[in-house]
């Protein structure tokens, strides 16, 4: 299969809100998650047939080819090698709580719906995604492929969930919740589908790419406080807000908003449990944070734009000027 596999870790303002009238409907049915997770849960507990599987095909070769590497689903051995794969105990009991975890997704695709609804209808020339919901045993969070888009539900059991503390930080704790799924599902099919554009060693570039991806998706998910767009607590994203000169005056002062050290970009967008050039009480990425505030300042002087056209800004310097930034 010929695929941008894009995969995340995603361990992965002026408080500008989300909120506005709820959208939530029914919506196109083609847009609600396939549960492959279950379909391949009951098969490795033997209460589903191979048939049963039958309508995972396509996606049952994603998964093996790109999430957990034991090759594409019609390779001689690929049964054997698939229960082999989930044999571990450990695994299989992380399985079991996703699945009591995730019994009702209801609530995901409520929002995940009309909100990839709004985005298809922002840009007409996306292809419109078969979204899966699977388990990788805390490998990827999301996938995405030419014709799929998964996320890895056992990364999202809740910042509490025992097994979490024996391999993550709790700068990465905080955002393994369930609410952070269908955020990060509209945000690993963006950054597959709107490829950066732009000087990829430079700060100002990379800032003004990440915060035009929370910029819409802010607008995709109006019901969404801002700082759950920014995959921050209220707490973290008012550090921010009360900062926010220091913040900027910071990057100017040690000359790095067109700075092309890795080492520096990486500073202001990873995550992390601080950002090392401000105090240990700031959070990680506050170079995302920065970017939202420009790309929010430019769209309140150009409202006329749309999120296409924005995306379709890839000149800086340019919008950095228009924006006319005063923090």
């Amino acid at each position: 299969m010929n695929s941008r596999s894009v995969v995340l870790f995603i361990c992965c303002f002026l408080l500008f809100s989300c909120s506005g009238k709820k959208v939530y409907s029914e919506g196109n049915p083609e847009l609600k998650v396939r549960r492959f997770d279950t379909a391949l849960y009951n098969y490795l507990k033997g209460t589903a047939s191979e048939s049963d599987l039958s309508g995972y095909s396509d996606f049952m070769t994603i998964f093996g080819s790109n999430i957990i590497y034991i090759g594409k689903a019609d390779s001689t051995g690929f049964d054997s090698r698939l229960k082999s794969f989930f044999s571990e105990p450990t695994l299989m009991g992380l399985y079991a709580d996703e699945q009591s975890k995730f019994a009702d997704i209801g609530f995901i695709d409520e929002e995940l719906t009309p909100a990839f609804e709004a985005l298809l209808k922002e840009f007409p020339a996306l292809k419109q995604p078969r979204i899966y919901m699977h388990v990788s045993g805390l490998n990827q969070n999301v996938i995405v492929t030419d014709d799929a888009l998964s996320i890895s539900a056992d990364k999202y059991l809740g910042s509490d969930y025992p097994l979490y503390k024996e391999f993550y930080y709790d700068y990465q704790l905080q955002n393994m919740t369930p609410e952070r799924i269908v955020p990060d599902y509209l945000l690993g099919y963006m950054m597959a589908d709107f490829s950066f554009k732009g000087d990829g060693n430079v700060l100002l570039d990379r800032m003004l790419y990440e915060g035009k991806l929370r910029y819409i998706l802010s607008r995709i998910l109006p019901e969404r406080p801002i700082w759950e767009c920014m995959a921050y607590t209220q707490d973290q994203y008012q550090w921010c807000s009360d900062n926010h000169s220091r913040i900027w005056k910071s990057i100017l002062h040690n000359n790095q908003l067109y700075d092309s050290n890795h080492l520096i970009v990486s500073q202001y967008l990873n995550d992390a449990p601080h950002t090392t050039s401000l105090p240990p009480e700031s959070p990680g990425r506050v170079g995302v944070w920065i970017g939202f505030q420009i790309i929010n300042s430019y769209m309140k002087h150009n409202p006329e734009t749309t999120l296409q056209e924005l995306m379709n800004k890839t000149n800086a310097q340019e919008l950095l000027k228009q924006a006319k930034y005063k923090p």
